[in-house]
C-alpha cells in the first residue's frame, strides 16, 4: 500500500472511530441532551437505541480495522539464502525485484516495468507488469521478457526462476526523437 493510500485509510479510520464514539456516547451517555439524541433515542421514532448501538459497533469495528490496515507492515521480506565456503549470502526479494526491473528494461519496446517477486524456499516466481511501445508485437515482447529474466536471474543470483508471468498493463505512447535546438 502506498503512502497516500495509507493516509486516506488513516483519515477514514479516524472519522469512523469518531462517529462510532459519538454514537456510543449517544446510546450510553448518562444524559443525552443534544436534540439529535433526544429525538432518536426517546421520542417519536420509538427509541432507536438498539439501532444506534449496532451502528456504533459497526463504526468502531470498521475504524479499528482501517487503523490496523494503515499501520500494518508488509512483514519481513523473504530472502534467498545461499551457503558459500565463508558463510551465508542473503539476497532479499527487493534486490531481486531491482534486478528484474533492470533486466526487463533491456528488452526492446519496454517503456515501464513493475515487479513482484514471490520467494518460497528456493523457488522464485516473478510477476512483471509492463507498458510496451505501440510498435512491438506484444506476444513476442512477453516471450522475450520471460526468456531474458529467466536467464538473467539465473546468471546473476544463481537460482532458477520457476515461473515468469507477464502482464501487459498498457500500450505507451510513441517515442518521438527530441529536437535539438
Amino acid at each position: 500500500m502506498r503512502i497516500h493510500d495509507r493516509v486516506v485509510v488513516f483519515i477514514s479510520a479516524i472519522l469512523l472511530l469518531a462517529v462510532g464514539m459519538i454514537f456510543v456516547v449517544m446510546a450510553f451517555g448518562p444524559n443525552p441532551t443534544s436534540f439529535f439524541a433526544h429525538v432518536f433515542l426517546t421520542r417519536q421514532y420509538g427509541g432507536l437505541r438498539p439501532a444506534v448501538i449496532v451502528i456504533s459497533i459497526i463504526c468502531v469495528a470498521a475504524g479499528a480495522y482501517l487503523m490496523w490496515l494503515a499501520f500494518r507492515s508488509r512483514g519481513r521480506r523473504k530472502t534467498i539464502v545461499r551457503a558459500t565456503g565463508l558463510g551465508e549470502v542473503r539476497i532479499s526479494s527487493l534486490a531481486i525485484e531491482t534486478l528484474i526491473k533492470r533486466g526487463a528494461r533491456e528488452v526492446p519496446g519496454i517503456q515501464d516495468v513493475d515487479t513482484v517477486v514471490d520467494v518460497s524456499g528456493e523457488d522464485i516466481e516473478v510477476y512483471v507488469s509492463v507498458v510496451v511501445s505501440p510498435d512491438v508485437s506484444i506476444p513476442g515482447v512477453a516471450e522475450q521478457i520471460q526468456a531474458k529474466l529467466g536467464r538473467y536471474i539465473s546468471d546473476t543470483i544463481g537460482v532458477d526462476v520457476s515461473r515468469v508471468t507477464v502482464h501487459v498493463r498498457n500500450v505507451g505512447h510513441e517515442q518521438r526523437p527530441q529536437r535539438v535546438i
